[in-house]
């Protein structure tokens, strides 16, 4: 997923969950900020580009590569914010050269993707960069670090890295970044910063709406898996009911013949029907029925015998509900 350097943090680690979003770009457009705010969830990523207060960029990511950009973006976030259950966000203040960097970054094109460092040869990558004139961004990184190499018609602008909050002149943390193991680079084509400017998402965007519909979607869906539960309980419920009838059925057959799933039925029919099985009020007057009717039948020993019988069926039943 997209990693950006770290610029001057003004929030780190903040609990998606305890967020709004419209509460959210409201405080960073009003307050004029320049700089960006990452969304980090579990299989994706959020970046909002802000520069003074507008919101010029939103990318959204995920692990497997998939992109969207700017309405795009924003409902997702906010279907993330709303469903996800955890998630982070940071905010990293830079300066405006930088920040436009950074969004013309991330509308621009991917052309190298993911590539290990180790099996690029990076003196041929860096002379197409020169002799192809390229505006665009190399960026190197690991899982926890990341550098990037501004470049204006295959130039090098200068260096972006964590803790950075402008573009630097120095290679040095780029070096090293480069030299851990498992490092990796993508390289980025950028458009003109004039190309995109003049774009602020809040004013063309309806934030409030976006969330909202989000938030009333998830609570649809709640309810439906909700619905959807208790009838798979409810059912669940009236099978295991009746296989317990059946079992109740077979042993009062045993000991007073034939007749005996008439008694029970007449029993469980004056008594509310199945369910008084496994309520002890109503078993007690399900099982008083059941031995009166035994007692014409069977002798008091039979009828001892059945009622253990019956109590321990009940009671090994009952756990399964």
């Amino acid at each position: 997923m997209f990693l950006l350097p770290k610029g001057n943090p003004l929030f780190e680690n903040l609990a998606v969950t305890k967020l709004k979003l419209p509460e959210v770009l409201s405080k960073l457009s009003t307050g004029s900020f320049t700089g960006y705010s990452s969304f980090v969830f579990q299989a994706s990523t959020v970046i909002l580009v802000f520069e003074a207060g507008k919101l010029v960029s939103a990318l959204f990511e995920d692990r497997n590569g998939k992109r969207q950009n700017g309405f795009e973006a924003l409902t997702t976030l906010a279907e993330l914010m709303v469903t996800s259950g955890s998630g982070t966000m940071n905010v990293y203040k830079l300066s405006k050269d930088l920040t436009m960097c950074i969004h013309a970054l991330l509308e621009g094109e991917t052309l190298y993707k993911a590539q290990e460092l180790k099996l690029i040869d990076i003196n041929s990558l860096l002379k197409r960069i020169k002799d192809d004139q390229l505006n665009g961004c190399l960026r190197i990184y690991t899982q926890d670090h990341s550098a990037m190499i501004f470049y204006k018609e295959g130039n090098p602008l200068g260096f972006f890295h964590d803790g950075s909050s402008d573009i630097e002149t120095s290679s040095s943390e780029s070096q090293k970044i480069a030299g851990l193991p498992g490092a990796k680079i993508d390289l980025f084509t950028t458009q003109s910063v004039e190309e995109i400017m003049g774009i602020n998402l809040l004013e063309v965007t309806n934030i409030q709406k976006i969330w909202d519909n989000s938030v009333a979607i998830n609570q649809s869906e709640l309810e439906k898996t909700s619905k959807d539960r208790q009838e798979r309980d409810t059912k669940l419920v009236s099978v295991r009911l009746y296989e317990l009838e059946e079992q109740v059925k077979v042993i009062v057959g045993e000991y007073v013949g034939r007749v005996g799933r008439g008694i029970v039925d007449k029993e469980l029919s004056e008594n509310g029907g199945n369910s008084c099985l496994i309520d002890d009020a109503g078993f007690v007057k399900f099982l008083n029925g059941v031995e009166r009717a035994a007692k014409l039948l069977i002798s008091g020993t039979n009828i001892k015998l059945m009622v253990e019988k019956l109590n321990l069926a009940i009671t090994d039943a009952k756990s399964g509900f």
